[in-house]
């Protein structure tokens, strides 16, 4: 999603204490262990729907936030981060020119937009906040028009149709759950979901936007060596 705390530092935390890290390594090994166990007892292929929905989750993690980035480009806007993950910075580097950042838990994620000029900002914004689940739907749309809706909706024991269909029910789940108006707390206050922020971006004040250009956000280089210790 697009963040609205454009002239604020993300979170950036891992663990505090070792004890929070043993806890969270453990939870994960368990959690791997007993998927195993319970895709070998009677394994058939339908099984391997779940480890495909969580591979395609991470996958559409990545783009639902590209999308986001992209129409923030189309619109003439400058893309100053995209954050995939949470938790520590793991990786940086850079996508079409624009500073991108890998963190430790990819379960959500986040794009900082800014604004260049002062055309119809809330319009933009709104098409910013859309992109993300819009191109998840897209891609189930187009699915459904390669394949047809009875090769998606029927049980086959193929699994590169198990894995399409997977990947498309994870895509149907990530948008409309972002599409949900909610608010969700982070480390920095409250944030906007996409369905709330194509809600809300409308009553923006013009004085909000001119902030936002006044004040670009530094690259991912200059957060780096900006953050407090």
């Amino acid at each position: 999603m697009p963040s609205p705390f454009q002239n604020q530092k993300p979170p950036d935390r891992s663990p505090r204490t070792k004890n929070e890290k043993g806890i969270l390594t453990i939870l994960g090994f368990f959690f791997a262990l007993f998927l195993s166990m319970e895709l070998a007892r009677d394994f058939t292929i339908a099984k391997l729907s779940v480890p495909f929905f969580l591979i395609s989750y991470v996958i559409l993690l990545w783009i639902h936030e590209m999308g986001h980035a992209l129409m923030a480009r189309s619109v003439g806007w400058r893309v100053s981060l995209i954050s995939i993950g949470s938790g520590k910075v793991r990786g940086t580097g850079r996508i079409l020119g624009m500073p991108i950042e890998y963190r430790t838990i990819p379960l959500s994620g986040f794009v900082r937009p800014q604004p260049t000029d002062m055309i119809a900002p809330r319009l933009k914004e709104f098409l910013i906040y859309a992109a993300g689940p819009g191109i998840e739907l897209l891609l189930v749309a187009i699915a459904v028009l390669v394949l047809g809706s009875d090769t998606l909706l029927q049980r086959s024991p193929d699994v590169g149709i198990l894995a399409v269909q997977s990947f498309l029910v994870a895509a149907l789940f990530g948008a409309l759950m972002n599409l949900i108006p909610l608010p969700h707390q982070t480390d920095k206050g409250v944030a906007w979901s996409d369905g709330l922020g194509m809600i809300l971006c409308w009553k923006l004040p013009d004085e909000w936007f001119r902030d936002r250009i006044l004040q670009p956000e530094p690259d991912t280089h200059d957060r780096e060596n900006s953050r407090p210790t």
